[in-house]
């Protein structure tokens, strides 16, 4: 069962290998599904095994440094962060450390550089630590964000040490798009929302396209997408005078209850604090209900819910292909669309088409959102429309900071422009009031609260958030745009397609003839009992692999290794019970009880020897990296399955023979 879509995948690769241009693109969208569940439920292969690129990142923690500095031009501190360069390519001890010794050395601290007179020598390497931290966090979200849009099928991103970042990107071989992907700046942009009414009739061009109709202007559809736990969007409030504010509830609306602070007589500024939430309605697509695809209004402007209440949920499909894929949420008062998981590649592809970009607006981009909610057993992510020109970019952000707001107990996040970048935002706001403008990160919409009032002053705090977690990331993001510390390729290891393809039919043949000799030997020596010994092999194997594929494992050549060593193992456990039998049977006994006593008697030295491999197994495992965890993890699976094959298949078909009086020879 858990092999089988490793076998699917195979032939559906098979398939598309001989199909090209729109074939190609007609099979994916038609068989999305299927592909999708092949792919996710395959056996993984490895860098080496599948080829691809392995590259080590540096994150420039040293730039960074001589950004937050309070004297970054002093000669003093320039010298040191360019020795502390030189250091640092030959060691892996943390950076902070390396410049408190620095600065030590010429009778300096932190604080001579890094705080103000009044500060504490402790909190200054504490906040220097915390920026740190924030850094690579920032660059391992950029990166991650970065390779998911690239499309990369099943990447490995870690943080390595204190300033380091492995990433493994299987099946790609370009190694100059990789650099330019992983090492350009990122790219932090406001972009203010497509009104909904302009963005349902984009949408209806589309699906006139994707049905071969003539264009129309107008098309809506309302869908019952009802999550069965709902999330908060973010909302943005000033600090100085104003507020802005989203929530998401379900199936209602609450009314805008804004509260006006009075004055206090110590503080020059008023605050007002909005406390309006204006719920936005989700949910989850049940494809059991017909009738659930609800009401499109069509090109005249009158519902058209008579017409597709009985249509069943195929006969939507073929005549709403787009609003099928793309749910919207009429009552909600927007034009965001709700796309399944497993729907997202069709609908880029849709989007990529040129008769789909000859009906978008030169204008308008379409963005997904970065993150997503559970609605029955889907995951939901949301499908933007914006006005493709960025009204603001991240470089006016001079800081952003995560808390919890002490008067509501929530997540909160505030946020700081330069001056130039005040009187921007004060325009942009108080000229899109009541519309919603999205934080767009690399393409990738991270909140897209709605503006209520004009804000001035550059002071913006986002609240709404869903839990802390949720804030920390908007952090990160708002940060990119302010003091990022650059990212440099340390290492890169290019394994091209051909590699991997020689390594895996090398592993496979290798497998092969250890398994073929294996068992004519048992044959040729044990007779009978070699040859069951060989079914409980193969047996064995199957398990192996389809193990793999149940716990998702990446197959690697040290796994293979692994899988080969097994094989040994099995033998070695069948030959021990084999002797065994064959010295009782020499001893005269029934051929049952010689059966019986032989598998008895040679159980303890069985356990014993897999006991011992198990514990060096699990030890590979925990301290290794890699390619030696490849071969630990495979050893593992074989030896715990050999146990079950080899004690008990083996034992079960021996008595089975027995029971109907077939002669067994054990050589």
């Amino acid at each position: 069962m858990y092999i089988y879509p490793t076998y699917n995948d195979y032939q559906i690769n098979k398939q598309l290998a001989g199909l090209k241009g729109p074939d190609s693109l007609d099979f994916v969208t038609k068989n999305a599904e299927k592909i999708r569940k092949a792919r996710d439920g395959r056996i993984k292969l490895g860098l080496d095994l599948k080829g691809g690129m392995y590259v080590v990142l540096d994150v420039d923690v040293i730039k960074l440094l001589q950004d937050v500095s309070k004297k970054k031009d002093d000669p003093t501190l320039t010298q040191i962060l360019n020795d502390l360069k030189v250091v640092a390519e030959t060691t892996d001890q943390p950076i902070l450390d390396l410049l408190k010794a620095k600065l030590r050395e010429r009778g300096l601290t932190l604080k001579s550089y890094y705080g103000e007179v009044r500060d504490d020598e402790a909190a200054v390497e504490k906040k220097l630590s915390t920026e740190i931290d924030n850094s690579i966090e920032r660059a391992v979200e950029i990166v991650r964000n970065r390779v998911d849009q690239y499309g990369v099928a099943e990447p490995q991103i870690q943080k390595i040490g204190g300033k380091r970042i492995i990433v493994e990107l299987p099946g790609v071989s370009n190694p100059e798009e990789v650099r330019k992907l992983l090492q350009g700046t990122a790219m932090l942009t406001f972009h203010i929302l497509k009104d909904p009414e302009g963005a349902v009739k984009i949408m209806q061009a589309i699906n006139s396209v994707l049905v071969g109709k003539e264009v129309t202007d107008s098309a809506k559809k309302q869908a019952d997408l009802k999550p069965d736990s709902l999330k908060k969007n973010e909302s943005l409030v000033s600090k100085d005078t104003t507020a802005i504010k989203e929530s998401a509830g379900k199936n209602e609306t609450k009314k805008d209850t804004t509260k006006t602070g009075k004055k206090d007589p110590v503080k020059k500024d008023v605050v007002k604090k909005d406390t309006s939430k204006t719920k936005k309605e989700t949910g989850k697509k049940d494809t059991a209900k017909k009738n659930d695809t609800s009401k499109i209004t069509g090109d005249t402007g009158t519902s058209i819910e008579d017409s597709t209440k009985n249509l069943s949920e195929e006969e939507f499909k073929i005549k709403f292909p787009f609003f099928y894929l793309v749910r919207l949420n009429e009552q909600s008062g927007t034009a965001d669309g709700y796309v399944r998981e497993q729907d997202k590649e069709t609908v880029d592809n849709i989007l990529k088409r040129e008769d789909v970009k000859a009906v978008i607006p030169s204008d308008v981009m379409f963005a997904w959102s970065q993150k997503s909610f559970v609605a029955g057993n889907d995951k939901i992510y949301s499908l933007y429309c914006l006005k493709k020109d960025a009204e603001l970019t991240g470089k006016v952000i001079e800081d952003a900071r995560s808390n919890i707001d002490p008067t509501s107990n929530t997540p909160i996040v505030t946020m700081s422009m330069s001056s130039e970048g005040s009187a921007d935002w004060a325009r942009i706001t108080g000229a899109n009031i009541n519309k919603r403008c999205a934080i767009v990160l690399d393409g990738v919409v991270y909140s897209a609260p709605v503006i209520r009032t004009k804000i001035t002053g550059g002071n913006s705090q986002i609240e709404g958030m869903g839990n802390v977690q949720e804030a920390k990331l908007l952090e990160i993001v708002l940060k990119a745009g302010a003091l990022p510390a650059p990212l440099k390729i340390a290492e890169e290891r290019s394994i091209g397609p051909s590699l991997g393809e020689d390594s895996i039919r090398k592993g496979l043949t290798s497998s092969g003839m250890a398994l073929l000799l294996v068992a004519l030997f048992m044959i040729v020596y044990y007779k009978f009992g070699g040859t069951v010994a060989d079914i409980a092999l193969i047996i064995n194997v199957l398990f192996v692999v389809g193990i793999m594929a149940s716990f998702k494992a990446t197959l690697t050549l040290p796994g293979i290794a692994g899988l080969v060593l097994t094989l040994g193992m099995a033998v070695d456990t069948n030959v021990l019970i084999f002797e065994r039998i064959r010295e009782e049977l020499k001893s005269g006994k029934p051929l049952r009880t010689c059966i019986d006593l032989g598998y008895k008697k040679a159980f303890s030295a069985i356990i014993d020897s897999h006991v011992t491999s198990i514990i060096t197994g699990i030890i590979l495992y925990q301290f290794g990296t890699g390619p030696i965890q490849g071969f630990a993890l495979t050893l593992l699976f074989g030896l715990g399955a050999n146990l079950f094959t080899a004690i008990v298949i083996t034992h079960f078909i021996f008595d089975m023979m027995l029971e109907k009086g077939k002669e067994i020879s054990y050589g």
